[in-house]
Formats: C-alpha cells, structure tokens, sequence
C-alpha cells in the first residue's frame, strides 16, 4: 500500500508540482481514505499480508551480553581482514585501471628526462564513457526505466492497474528518489574500470521511499571461497561515516548508543579510492574535520540466536572494535528464511569467480603499449626539434652567442684557422619519429577498439 502525497493537505493547490503523480482510475477497493484528507491506494493484491511485529525488527545487539559481542567482533574482523588480503591484487588492478587513464596525471611509464611527455592514450577513457552513456540510454530512458508486463491473458482491469503501478514507480524513480540517476551514471562510468560495480538499494523510513547508493567494488568485500556474489556466505560493505551521520544513526535508533570516543586519523582508503582522489583533485587532510570513521556492514550467515545458521546484518566499529548493531536479514513471513538482498550488482564480463572482469583485465596490456608507443612518438619530436650540439673540445670562442632564437641571424667569430663552424659544433643526429611506430600504433588502437 501506498499512501498519496497529497494526504493531510486541504487541496491539490498546496501540493509541490515536483511531487505530483497520475496513478490513473482506481477501484473502489484499492482507495481507501484517511481522516486528515489523503488517501491510501493499494498497488499490491495484500489483503493477506500480515503486519510485521516490531521484535522482529530490533536491534539484537542491544540485547546480547557485551562478551558475546566482543568476541563476535573479534571473529569478524579477523575474517573481514582476510576477505581483504585476498583480493588485494584485485584492488590493484583496479588502482592501475583508473591510473591509465591519464585523468590524474600519474600514469606508469615513460621517459625520465627533462621535457618528456606524460601524454596517455585516451584509449581507456574514452570505452568507459561510451559504455557509460549508452548504457545509461538503455537503463533510464526520459519517461523512466519501469516497464509493465502483464502474464497470461490481459484484460482491461489487468491494463489499468499494471498502468498505475509504472506510472507510480517511475515517478519514485524520477522524482521522488532524486539521487537514483546520479548513483546509476557514477557507477556506470567505473563499471569497465572496476569489471563490477554495486547499487545498494534501501527503505528511507524518514521520507517514506527507496533510497540508492552506488558502492565501489573496492569497498566490497568477499570471502575467497565465494562463487558468486549473491550466493556468497559473507558480504562486507565498508562505509565511511561522519560524526554527523553517525550521530543520526544512533538517535534514530539504528545503532546502539556507545562510547566510541573521536577519530583523529583518516580513514585507511583503498589504492583505488586513492587513485580516483588524484583524479578529481582531492586531498586529504590530517585532521579528519569531519569525523570520518570506518564501519564495516557485514552480511553473513551466522549462529547468533541459537544453533541454526540464518542471515544477519552486523554493524562493526573498526576503531574500537564494536558491535553497533545486528538485524534479522530475511522477511517475518518467509519459512524458508531466505537472505534478503540489499545489493544489485552490475558486472561489465562475468568470469569464473565471484568478481567480474574490466577493461584493465581485457585491453589494460594494449592500453599501455598504446601509451607507450604515442610517448615514444613525441619523444622523438620533441628531441630531433631541439638545440642539441656536439662541441670539439679546446675550441674556446669567448663572447659567442651561446643559443640562437628561432629567426635569429647571429655572428661568430672562429678560432684562428678555423673557416668552417662544423668544425667545431655539430648538432646531435637524432632519429626523427619512427613510420613503423606510429603505424604501430594504429594497430595496436584498431586492436583494443575491436576487444572493447
């Protein structure tokens, strides 16, 4: 059930136009008013739903002695940092991936001479912003990424109602959750880079709608025997919190309320992370002004209540090693007390394991030949074009213009007996740039456009 929003004003007038919908003609049944002038429309066939009972919902960890807590935070973090060992390679790639790019002026590679260019091979750049955008076309067209699909035999009632169930989901989409759009185009541009990418989806209880979060796969993290990521016994989200966020946490009654004490240090970011500051010209101060402090939200398979493994959601302090929270992670009414997925993962080429692969695994070689070829090439320019000189030892000219502008006519005087200058200074003979080279570089570009 969804309640309208225009409930407890007195006309349609008082309503923002940003956010008005149409959900069309509703049965008699489906709309049931409200005392203070709104109205609850029923999307769903729910007459048999039960509610949901507040135990169910609450934060275990209140609850539970703090030894038992201690020793649960213990095991986790033993085992987060494992998840993190294994896949550090991982992180590497990915920190390389976005290096290559060019886009934060450390690219790896190149000569080290005065003057040599650091230029890079837009080659990697330019796959990830056309994969981004046409992507982004497909998944979020201008009316909206919700399309209706009616099974069986559709009949006129069938029609309307699959009408207003898009129409209201697509308004959710569009204008009610505002920042959907946003997270989707971010994730998008980093999902060739990173090979995969998440889209946490949640319930924002405050505002009464979803609630979207793009989460890098480097602050994901998962166990090394794990196959797939939906299927995987443990799901790590490193989140980085402000004191302020925290702190709202904590009143609304999602974390329990302990002495953390302050954060004086930076959070210790992933080398990708690291990489993409530098990209956008970030960096980071000693003093953490803002509080940041690292929580790991774990989603496991665990023995909290009893002897039976079920799904949880563990909420850990890194700093002081706290259990924050802990939360049921499946539905009341489900017998089968199957996970809930809170995750949406987007992978550019799904491999063997867990984790997808990306550009930097599939055309990361060709992107750095490439570079390496097109430096190669204006390193060469740039030395056969400059003012390099052999010059005979003991033939000393005082007073001699020692370099010429460009358009210059300058005199000289020779040393006695010398009537030719070549004589005395000759220019370095420098290669000019290579044919092959650059002919080398158009295959090895041809190359990787055919790959991506």
């Amino acid at each position: 059930s969804v309640r309208c929003i225009g409930a407890g004003m007195e006309d349609d007038d008082d309503l923002p136009e940003t956010e008005m919908v149409d959900l069309g003609e509703a049965d008699d049944e489906d709309v049931i008013d409200t005392p203070d002038g709104g109205a609850i429309v029923r999307l769903d066939d729910d007459d048999d739903m039960e509610p949901r009972s507040d135990d169910f919902l609450a934060n275990l960890a209140e609850t539970m002695p703090e030894s038992e807590l201690q020793t649960l935070a213990q095991t986790y973090l033993d085992l987060i940092g494992k998840d993190k060992e294994a896949r550090k390679k991982r992180d590497e790639q990915y920190e390389e991936g976005l290096r290559r790019t060019g886009l934060g002026d450390d690219a790896p590679g190149g000569a080290l001479f005065q003057g040599a260019t650091k230029v890079v091979h837009p080659m990697l750049t330019e796959a990830c912003v056309d994969f981004a955008s046409r992507a982004i076309k497909e998944l979020f067209p201008p009316n909206g990424p919700v399309k209706d699909y009616i099974p069986g035999e559709p009949d006129g009632d069938k029609v309307k109602k699959a009408k207003r169930k898009t129409a209201f989901m697509n308004w959710q989409l569009t204008v009610q959750s505002s920042e959907f759009r946003a997270e989707l185009e971010q994730l998008l541009t980093q999902v060739p880079l990173g090979g995969a990418q998440y889209l946490k989806v949640t319930w924002l209880e405050a505002r009464n709608r979803p609630e979207f979060l793009f989460v890098a796969i480097d602050d994901m993290h998962l166990p090394f025997a794990a196959t797939n990521f939906y299927t995987a016994q443990r799901k790590t989200h490193v989140q980085y919190l402000t004191a302020v966020d925290y702190q709202r946490r904590v009143k609304s009654g999602m974390y329990r309320d302990v002495d953390l004490g302050p954060v004086s240090m930076e959070p210790d970011y992933s080398a990708a992370e690291k990489a993409n500051n530098k990209i956008e010209g970030r960096t980071e101060t000693s003093y953490n002004e803002d509080g940041l402090r690292t929580v790991f939200e774990v989603y496991t398979i665990a023995e909290i209540e009893g002897d039976e493994a079920l799904p949880y959601i563990i909420s850990i302090d890194k700093p002081s090693g706290k259990v924050l929270s802990i939360y049921r992670n499946w539905d009341e009414l489900d017998e089968a007390q199957e996970e809930l997925q809170w995750f949406v993962e987007f992978p550019f080429v799904p491999w063997r394991g867990a984790y997808p692969i990306g550009l930097p695994h599939m055309v990361g070689g060709l992107a750095a030949a490439a570079t390496g070829a097109l430096r190669a090439l204006l390193d060469s320019a740039h030395i056969s074009n400059s003012q390099t000189m052999l010059k005979l030892k003991g033939a000393k000219i005082s007073g001699q213009t020692q370099q010429i502008e460009v358009t210059q006519v300058a005199e000289i005087e020779g040393a006695p007996g010398v009537d030719d200058i070549r004589k005395i200074a000759m220019p370095m003979p420098f290669n000019q740039p290579s044919p092959v080279l650059f002919e080398l570089l158009g295959w090895l570009d041809k190359a990787a456009k055919g790959v991506v």
